[in-house]
């Protein structure tokens, strides 16, 4: 980063801990919304896909023990799509973290390391997977008040996964209850996230071990091959290794 947009960002090359002035703490909720926005994008956008196949699936048939398999299958992927989405952006954080603090060590003067911008946070993991269930919940509020042909078609293609099982059962939308479903995938995604951590370091912590390892066998083998041994005697006729 060039000094003149240092100073046009507001940012010094800082310590470990940094007051902010009030400008800048706008600017890091800003670059922090935004990166949470950007790991919010793709799991709506695959669950918006996985709605839609529950019910084409679903509707396809009058069969239960089809829609049962179509609604159970989807459930399934979608809570596994929100696992694992979790652990990556729980991993890609906190590997965030670890190279931020390594450029604060070395007072890299760039605007996100400044910020700590996409930095591990166990809240985060719960916001991320909030968010994605805010259009199911506007789009549920509505529902109970009314029954509006648009607001049951977005709900069914693209909140699906929540209201599939209480359409399977015929028990209709208008039930406040049906809220209560928004906390899967933010119960799912928040614990996915914290393994994620946890996953990442492990795996650091192995490819430190087997650096460490592969430095410690270059030395080992260094030395033995040139090792010395007073028991031996070289002549000048190439028959080298005689003992005295």
């Amino acid at each position: 980063m060039t000094e003149n947009t240092t100073e046009e960002n507001g940012v010094q090359p800082q310590q470990e801990e940094v007051k902010l002035t009030s400008k800048q703490l706008w600017k890091k909720i800003l670059y922090e919304a935004g990166d949470i926005l950007r790991g919010a994008a793709f799991p709506f956008i695959v669950s918006c896909v996985l709605s839609s196949m529950i019910i084409l699936f679903f509707s396809y048939t009058d069969d239960l023990a089809i829609q049962i398999i179509a609604v159970a299958g989807g459930e399934a992927l979608f809570i596994s799509s929100m696992a694992l989405f979790g652990r990556s952006n729980g991993s890609a954080a906190y590997k965030t973290t670890l190279t931020n603090a390594t450029k604060r060590k070395l007072k890299n003067q760039d605007v996100k390391v400044f910020y700590r911008t996409g930095e591990y946070a166990v809240w985060k993991g719960f916001l991320i997977g909030f968010i994605t269930t805010l259009l199911f919940l506007v789009l549920q509020i509505i529902a109970c008040t009314g029954e509006y042909k648009f607001v049951t078609f977005m709900l069914e293609y693209a909140c699906g996964w929540a209201v599939a099982p209480f359409e399977m059962a015929d028990l209709g939308l208008m039930h406040p209850y049906i809220l209560l479903m928004a906390l899967i995938p933010t119960a799912v995604h928040g614990g996915m996230y914290i393994y994620g951590k946890y996953w990442e370091d492990k795996r650091q912590q192995k490819i430190t071990r087997a650096e460490d390892d592969k430095r410690k066998g270059s030395k080992k083998h260094y030395y033995e091959e040139n090792s010395y041994d007073s028991g031996k005697r070289y002549d000048l006729n190439g028959k080298n290794g005689k003992k005295k």
